[in-house]
């Protein structure tokens, strides 16, 4: 799970590397201003606010990859471990908008891997532990409760008849052309198809919890959970653009497997020479009282969530929850499905006032829907703030973007600069038997190279 886990960040930051400068700079969508006016919450910290400047993102990014290597080759994994972690809090606190649900999961799975034992194994030089293969406390408790959370809250939250009587889910998440991959177009043929996989969906997320934490001797429930998992990521992956979700969830379920799945398949992982240590007392004592809080805290503000629950965590709290980034929220697809899907249209101007379709680069303008939808994004965290963006709520980021794109294009296109960009998202809402709302055309923004 340490190589895994470490693999998926360093993946991770060569995506989001792709668009350094646009994402995480004061030239390029959100400046550390607008994010700390709008995307700030008490408690919240990055060092990746303290410059604006692409160069000291470069620097930051090249010591987060640094540190995921050092994980995946098990390199002092405890305390590079700890500044890694610290690195994924910074890095996702810089740009609020482009962050999924994957991100929170990866962020807290480091957390608790700072007291697993997951440097006794594939690692370099010699490592402190025994040779048990397996293991068992209060950290692992919290791993386990963490990934058992995620199914048993989006359960609990996925309240509409979609999902528990019409079984009409994955119909709906389908017909968002934003993410619709082409497996998914292929299964958005067959609606009595999506309903059976709907009912499915619904009752292994149900099912999977239980599972997890079910106290047992026996190996097969957890082996079961995450067989269960790994089907369930493996369909979403293959149908909705959904960036690295389905692969972080299946990467951090791996502390499932039990030892023998390794002895039976005789692969070895024993790697180093280990020797026999014995903590302090007050180290012992410290880690169960801080872990012990955390998996209180966790399911406190898992349960505040649901409406049936009406304790909530006093402000004071919730700010060291954000300190620490071990906020969570697992409403995936909940309690319903989005039903609002679109595409954007870039309409600039250039001197001569004739008008240019800046994403085909070609003049004139189609507001016509692309053939598919899902190509306008480089990569999901585009696709993501293009979510954000087409909020009405969050009409921020509007002038920003059209900005920084007017900019970029110049840049880009010198034989054929514009002077005006209008920014159009074409709003398309989805009905039943796949029907939907007239198209309707809606100017986000519009800016000028002045």
């Amino acid at each position: 799970m340490r190589i895994g886990v470490a693999a998926i960040v360093l993946i991770d930051l060569c995506i989001r590397a792709r668009d350094l400068e646009a994402h995480y700079t004061d030239a390029g969508v959100l400046s550390v201003s607008v994010l700390k006016a709008f995307g700030w919450q008490p408690g919240y910290w990055s060092i990746h606010t303290l410059s604006g400047g692409l160069v000291w993102q470069v620097v930051l990014f090249v010591i987060h990859a640094l540190l995921a290597l050092a994980l995946l080759l098990g390199y002092r994994t405890r305390w590079l471990g700890l500044l890694l972690w610290l690195m994924e809090i910074s890095l996702h606190n810089r740009n609020t908008f482009i962050g999924q649900s994957g991100d929170d999961l990866l962020r807290i799975v480091l957390f608790w891997g700072l007291f697993l034992p997951w440097d006794r194994c594939y690692a370099i030089g010699p490592v402190k532990g025994t040779r048990r293969t397996q293991y068992f406390s209060i950290a692992t408790m919290g791993y386990l409760l963490l990934i058992a959370s995620v199914y048993f809250f989006t359960v609990n939250l996925k309240t509409s008849p979609e999902w528990r009587s019409e079984g009409t889910a994955i119909y709906y998440a389908l017909s968002l052309d934003q993410i619709r991959w082409p497996m998914g177009t292929w299964l958005y043929q067959y609606p009595a198809l999506m309903k059976l996989l709907t009912h499915l969906v619904y009752y292994m997320e149900v099912l999977i919890p239980f599972l997890i934490v079910l106290p047992s001797r026996k190996q097969w429930p957890r082996l079961l959970a995450f067989a269960l998992l790994l089907m369930l990521h493996v369909g979403i992956g293959l149908t909705l653009y959904i960036g690295l979700f389905y692969l972080i969830n299946m990467v951090t379920a791996v502390g499932f497997i039990p030892a023998n799945v390794f002895n039976r398949f005789k692969i070895p992982y024993r790697f180093p020479a280990m020797r026999l240590t014995v903590k302090p007392v007050w180290t012992r004592q410290f880690t169960v009282g801080l872990c012990g809080m955390v998996i209180v805290l966790n399911l406190i503000g898992n349960l505040s969530y649901c409406g049936w629950f009406t304790f909530t965590l006093r402000k004071e709290l919730w700010q060291g929850i954000y300190l620490l980034r071990l906020d969570q929220y697992w409403g995936m697809f909940s309690p319903g499905i989005l039903k609002d899907d679109g595409w954007y249209v870039y309409r600039g101007f250039n001197a001569s006032e004739q008008a240019f379709d800046l994403y085909a680069n070609i003049p004139g303008v189609d507001f016509k829907k692309p053939e598919r939808v899902v190509d306008m994004y480089r990569s999901d965290r585009w696709r993501k703030f293009a979510e954000n963006y087409q909020s009405g709520s969050r009409g921020y980021l509007h002038e920003p973007y059209c900005r920084w794109y007017l900019k970029t294009w110049n840049r880009e296109h010198p034989e054929n600069k514009m002077k005006r960009l209008e920014i159009f998202f074409m709003e398309e809402v989805s009905l039943p038997d796949y029907q939907t709302k007239p198209v309707t055309r809606r100017l986000c923004s519009a800016c000028s190279d002045e």
